[in-house]
């Protein structure tokens, strides 16, 4: 039985919400602080994150174990709107999605050593023939060993949950939301070997011989073969893993689609016009367009190097793209 006082909010999530808890015995003390994913009723009952989880923990040793974020234990709740599968994990204390929002520049040594480290997360993943499906900056989780991440929270901010009229309230919902707690460049000046990075959320991961589900990837970040509604494997996760990396080195996506009134076939054709604009002009082009949006201290021979390492994921064939083991000695991560 778990005794968890004094939450803070950490994010929202469509299946899960996350917060911050503390044991009561130990108050502050960050190595007794995690965070706890609730999963929303509905999704609980078919989950199968807790049961990857289970497995990849009694995986082999694998230098992309530590990459991964593990689950430390998990319970049911019940409440007004059925069971809650809790999981319980390591305390994170940023995610990719905020870590781009300020816009600060990257240098290589910073791109490379997360680079690498994420890589290696999803190496293990693959080599444990796990999919993971939904990789996006949201995804990657950021931490730092010592900083203690209740002293950089913010106050909480609660926002009244408001019934639309005619809905006659009931307890299925709170009576308030409370916004994520942490706030913007929370590890901005943290140097690129102190940083600690793992791949998240595995509510969306496919076992590779699974062919009954589908990948949740969103849509700016899917492959061409998912786009085209082709046969996929475990390559999928290779170009989002490019789209995601150009996107924490340069803070903004590699192909930014506009949803806000598109309906779903019109977004896919915009993607794909994106896609060959940005990729289809040739290496040389592609390379102006990834130099152009990294700071000036990147270095000429690095922009090249970092733009070869993304084509190697990005190529449209998914045969052609570069597996996890092979991205991990491109000369980009080993230079």
């Amino acid at each position: 039985m778990y005794f968890i006082k004094d939450t803070k909010s950490l994010g929202n999530g469509h299946m899960a919400n996350s917060l911050l808890c503390g044991y009561p015995e130990t108050s502050c003390d960050l190595k007794k602080d995690v965070t706890l994913k609730i999963l929303k009723a509905g999704a609980s009952e078919n989950s199968q994150e807790l049961s990857i989880h289970n497995e990849l923990s009694s995986a082999q040793s694998h230098a992309g174990k530590e990459h991964v974020i593990p689950l430390l234990d998990h319970f049911k709740h019940e409440g007004p709107n059925g069971v809650h599968l809790c999981l319980v994990f390591p305390l994170m204390m940023s995610d990719g999605e905020a870590m781009t929002i300020r816009g600060k520049g990257r240098n290589a040594s910073y791109v490379r050593a997360i680079s690498r480290q994420i890589t290696l997360g999803l190496d293990f993943l693959h080599q444990n023939n796990m999919i993971h499906g939904d990789l996006q900056p949201a995804n990657i989780l950021f931490t730092v060993n010592e900083i203690q991440c209740r002293d950089l929270l913010i106050p909480p901010e609660f926002s009244p949950v408001r019934w639309l009229p005619g809905i006659t309230p009931d307890s299925s919902a709170p009576r308030y939301l409370m916004v994520s707690q942490r706030p913007r460049g929370m590890l901005d000046d943290a140097s690129a070997s102190s940083l600690i990075v793992k791949i998240g959320d595995l509510g969306g991961a496919i076992r590779r011989n699974d062919s009954d589900s589908s990948p949740v990837t969103p849509l700016p970040l899917r492959a061409p073969e998912l786009i085209e509604g082709q046969a996929w494997d475990e390559k999928i996760d290779i170009w989002a893993l490019g789209c995601l990396i150009f996107q924490l080195a340069t803070n903004e996506p590699l192909f930014p689609l506009m949803s806000f009134g598109c309906g779903v076939e019109e977004m896919r054709k915009d993607l794909k016009t994106l896609i060959q604009q940005v990729l289809g002009r040739g290496h040389n082009n592609f390379a102006i367009h990834v130099g152009e949006r990294l700071p000036s201290d990147f270095g000429s021979k690095d922009i090249e190097a970092f733009a070869l390492f993304l084509t190697s994921m990005l190529e449209q064939s998914p045969q052609s793209r570069r597996s996890t083991n092979a991205l991990l000695e491109h000369f980009f991560l080993v230079c």
